[in-house]
């Protein structure tokens, strides 16, 4: 059997802002799985642990070779929109569901607690009765992935009841689904500036290739030649290019932390935010840091495989 072509590490970030403990750790078959579990673990880890910025590693493999393909630190926002950048990792992150946020699940447990939906004999068994499903939907703006979070059955007057609460407490509108045997609860979830700012850098990129690819070579020279000029641009803005001495720049989007950090700052203020291509030589401070951070860490508190037959990528 063939081995797993894409290896995936999801960390958090030491008190320096370089990649420390891995938290999550994959192996996958296809791109497309990869960037899922990338996705899907960053933004878990960025919940669980209340961190706005965590590091994310994809490094393609081969018979006795092996390429990095991502080397991220930035929010699971400006991961999402990383990662549709890429057309080898773009459908898995399109396809990617990340955690609700914290008010759906707050104003969720809510409702379950008031109103316990129905119990699964009262919807599958002999005595079923007829039922609404209830869900919240948090939408984003693209490419950031949006959320779905399952409420519960209830009778149809109940379901009309909760779904109105919600969408009341939320700030959305109800919508029948599936053959209106579900309410849906379709709201905006609130995104930081750092994310907005991503997606719609994302959008102006897929725009700029979508104009470049209809232009003609030699009778739109010019035009080409500007709006790559202006493709540059916003990609370098999360692709930082390699210092003269083969050290990472660092993006204009990194946040400064606390004066009280002034000793970390000086060093955090070093990596690099975004997609980063590794230069082909580091200096050796460099090489030490990945060596530490990424390949002597402390044992995956998960590790997540696929096969070919349940190649989903969502650990």
């Amino acid at each position: 059997m063939s081995q797993p072509e894409f290896n995936v590490e999801v960390a958090s970030l030491d008190r320096n802002g370089d990649p420390g403990f891995v938290h999550y750790r994959g192996a996958f078959y296809t791109s497309r799985s990869a960037a899922q579990f990338a996705l899907t673990q960053a933004a878990a880890l960025s919940d669980t642990r209340e961190v706005d910025t965590v590091s994310v590693v994809i490094d393609a493999v081969g018979e006795g070779t092996s390429r990095r393909d991502v080397e991220f630190i930035g929010t699971p926002g400006e991961l999402a929109a990383e990662l549709t950048a890429l057309p080898a990792y773009a459908s898995g992150a399109r396809r990617t569901v990340i955690p609700a946020p914290r008010a759906v699940t707050a104003a969720v447990a809510a409702v379950v607690q008031t109103s316990p939906p129905l119990p699964d004999s009262a919807v599958d068994g002999p005595d079923a009765v007829a039922v609404l499903d209830v869900e919240v939907y948090s939408t984003r703006p693209g490419p950031i992935p949006n959320s779905r979070t399952d409420v519960g059955a209830y009778t149809p007057q109940d379901a009309h009841r909760i779904a109105e609460q919600l969408a009341a407490d939320l700030g959305g509108t109800i919508e029948p689904m599936r053959n209106e045997t579900v309410l849906r609860v379709t709201h905006s979830a609130d995104v930081s500036d750092t994310d907005r700012i991503a997606a719609e850098r994302s959008v102006q990129v897929r725009n700029l290739r979508a104009n470049l690819s209809v232009l003609d070579p030699v009778a739109d020279a010019e035009h080409i030649t500007a709006l790559a000029a202006d493709l540059d641009e916003l990609r370098a803005r999360s692709r930082p290019a390699a210092r003269p001495d083969n050290t990472a720049a660092v993006s204009a989007s990194v946040s400064t932390p606390p004066m009280a950090h002034a000793a970390d700052v000086e060093r955090s203020s070093t990596r690099p935010r975004g997609l980063v291509t590794p230069p082909t030589g580091r200096s050796s401070r460099a090489a030490q840091a990945t060596s530490s951070a990424l390949h002597t860490v402390p044992a995956p508190t998960h590790t997540a495989a696929t096969s070919r037959s349940a190649d989903h990528g969502l650990g």
